[in-house]
């Protein structure tokens, strides 16, 4: 541990799998005090209970992003327990690949209340508890799709999209209070969840398009995150890092 993220606090949504998981342990393992946001309890509590057997603090959240009072809640007792959130990391998502014409109103509902929904809320939640403390860091989690096309991903590239200007957006507003906002743009990583869905032929073809030659792991996330959320960063505000092995733009 380095300490790079001592005596915060960080509130991550979508915390208790994947990448929302390596950002809670990498979090964790910088010195944050970390509240792992996620719809369940037997998601959200192993995660925390991993982060305390390493020595670490963390508070096990149960709620849905796409629900308003669920996230003022869920930051309502983060704060009460380690003090005000200085870090939120907005990455909840809930997606479906697809034809447009086979994706109905429930559906894309859906994608948007968790995927663009949720992080407006959580800048609702989370700001006013950033002014308290002096300042804080948001990282959104977006996406390449954002600025490149998708084939079947037409809604998820649209709110990616929307997240990735609302970044830009928030930095601006949020900026004068000494919070900065940026985003990440993983490209393809390998998760639990992704691995349930893409065939091994299908991380293959992925890998291929990777000039650098390999997929993402959770763990080149989570650094990133820990970046844009230290001190180290202090003067980026605003951005997007592509975080893909230079796959968007070698191949867009």
């Amino acid at each position: 541990m380095s300490g790079r993220l001592e005596g915060r606090v960080a509130l991550v949504t979508g915390g208790g799998r994947g990448i929302g998981r390596a950002i809670v342990d990498a979090f964790a393992r910088e010195g944050a005090a970390v509240g792992i946001l996620d719809l369940k309890a037997e998601v959200s509590e192993p995660a925390a209970e991993a982060v305390r057997a390493a020595g670490g603090k963390a508070m096990a959240l149960v709620g849905n992003v796409a629900k308003r009072e669920d996230v003022f809640a869920a930051a309502s007792k983060l704060e009460e327990a380690f003090g005000p959130t200085t870090i939120l990391v907005n990455n909840a998502m809930w997606n479906r690949y697809g034809p447009l014409e086979d994706q109905d109103e429930t559906m894309i509902g859906r994608m948007i209340d968790v995927g663009f929904k949720g992080v407006i809320w959580g800048y609702q939640a989370v700001v006013p508890q950033m002014r308290k403390a002096g300042g804080g860091a948001i990282v959104n989690i977006a996406s390449p799709s954002a600025v490149i096309a998708m084939k079947h991903g037409i809604m998820y590239s649209a709110i990616k999209a929307a997240v990735a200007a609302s970044t830009r957006s928030a930095a601006a507003e949020f900026g004068p209070d000494n919070i900065r906002v940026n985003a990440i743009a993983p490209g393809s990583t390998r998760t639990d969840g992704a691995n349930m869905v893409v065939t091994e032929e299908g991380w293959e073809r992925r890998r291929a398009k990777v000039p650098l030659g390999r997929l993402g792991e959770p763990k080149d996330i989570a650094n990133a995150a820990v970046f844009l959320a230290s001190d180290e960063a202090s003067w980026i505000s605003g951005d997007m890092l592509f975080v893909d092995g230079a796959m968007t733009f070698a191949f867009s």
